[in-house]
């Protein structure tokens, strides 16, 4: 039978245990949610450039299509 003074000490080394596994499994969620963060991040930033890019490019293609240009002689020279 154990004695009260050896139930406590196991009563604090099954705490500290407890203890110690909820650290560990909070650490590795934190880990996993940083690497999750920068991926996020990461897609976010790729997203971003695609989109402005492609604005630029149709900015681009719309200006040359409505710009006024003359006709050139070599079309209506001679007709």
């Amino acid at each position: 039978m154990e004695t009260s003074s050896q139930a406590i000490h196991k009563g604090l080394y099954d705490i500290l245990d407890a203890q110690t596994h909820h650290r560990l499994r909070e650490a590795q969620g934190r880990k996993r949610a940083e690497d999750l963060n920068q991926r996020v991040m990461v897609w976010s930033s790729v997203e971003t450039a695609a989109v402005i890019l492609i604005g630029l490019v149709q900015i681009l293609v719309l200006r040359n299509f409505f710009t006024d240009r003359k006709p050139s002689q070599a079309h209506y020279g001679r007709l």
